[in-house]
């Protein structure tokens, strides 16, 4: 079932209003092409559990928002907005957004190399994407002035040393080649530490999970049954992304073959090594212990 975003419509001062135990799950979606393989075939899957959901699209820096005030139950969360708000939300285990290197979605272009970088226009969908590169800014020995990014891309060309992107726009900026220089967060990363990197976890409402935590569960499973779905049919899987987005069917395929969406022990090692880099850069004031988070008393 689908509904348009409506902020604020079910809580008050970020606390949710009580909903019954038949009352449709509220559970965000981020409509960018690298969460595609789990939303593919997410609807079915949660009608095949006997779960009712309302579907809210958004971006990521506001389905955080949302799912914080408790205008939704349950979401793919950025990685660092959960840790943010580990106290009130429970890691669901099932799945991420990961990569092992290079992620090609998250890039910071540049018309300098690193060292001489001073003034950064960053986006604002993404709050780990800012996050990380922070804490690979503080690696480089750079503290660059960042802003937000406004206007259209030749201004902050003018104005800017470097521009984050993230999703599609990077996508679609890395393939045209505006900027002489392009770093891969994720690939940097994993120059730094040698780990994965978790861009996004999927993050319920402690009370959501109290109250009903068999719809809880089903939102993971599903999101990770959509993702075998997807495994087990790269190129269909490509194809039917290519009918939405603006890239080839063989593009696309190779682009999900670098995306990792599970959570295993080694995924879960590279988040809490970037929530303790996080803290060191002054992101976070207080590193959440994972292992904690999933029993939903973190």
């Amino acid at each position: 079932m689908m509904r348009p975003d409506a902020p604020g419509s079910d809580a008050v001062a970020g606390h949710a209003r009580p909903r019954g135990p038949d009352a449709a799950a509220r559970v965000g979606r981020i409509r960018f092409v690298n969460c595609f393989p789990l939303y593919h075939h997410f609807a079915e899957q949660l009608s095949a559990r006997g779960l009712s959901a309302d579907i809210v699209d958004g971006y990521p820096s506001d389905l955080n928002d949302m799912l914080a005030r408790g205008a939704i139950d349950v979401t793919l969360s950025s990685s660092i907005a959960f840790a943010r708000n580990a106290d009130a939300q429970v890691l669901l285990p099932q799945v991420s957004i990961s990569s092992f290197g290079a992620v090609d979605s998250i890039q910071l272009f540049a018309r300098t190399p690193p060292a001489r970088i001073r003034r950064v226009a960053v986006t604002e969908k993404s709050a780990t994407s800012i996050c990380l590169l922070k804490v690979l800014c503080r690696e480089w020995g750079i503290e660059p002035e960042f802003a937000p990014r406004r206007g259209l891309l030749s201004e902050i060309l003018e104005e800017f040393d470097a521009l984050l992107l993230i999703g599609d726009e990077a996508l679609h900026l890395l393939r045209v080649e505006a900027y002489p220089y392009h770093y891969d967060l994720g690939a940097e990363w994993k120059d730094l530490t040698g780990l994965p990197m978790v861009y996004a976890v999927c993050a319920a409402r402690q009370d959501f999970v109290a109250a009903r935590p068999e719809a809880a569960a089903a939102v993971g499973v599903a999101l990770l049954a959509s993702r075998d779905a997807c495994a087990a049919a790269p190129e269909a899987t490509a194809a039917a992304a290519a009918q939405v987005y603006d890239f080839s069917r063989a593009y696309l395929e190779d682009y999900f073959d670098k995306l990792k969406f599970g959570f295993t022990p080694e995924y879960r090692a590279g988040l809490q090594e970037f929530y303790r880099r996080a803290a060191e850069a002054g992101e976070l004031e207080r590193v959440p212990d994972l292992e904690v988070c999933m029993t939903g008393v973190c």
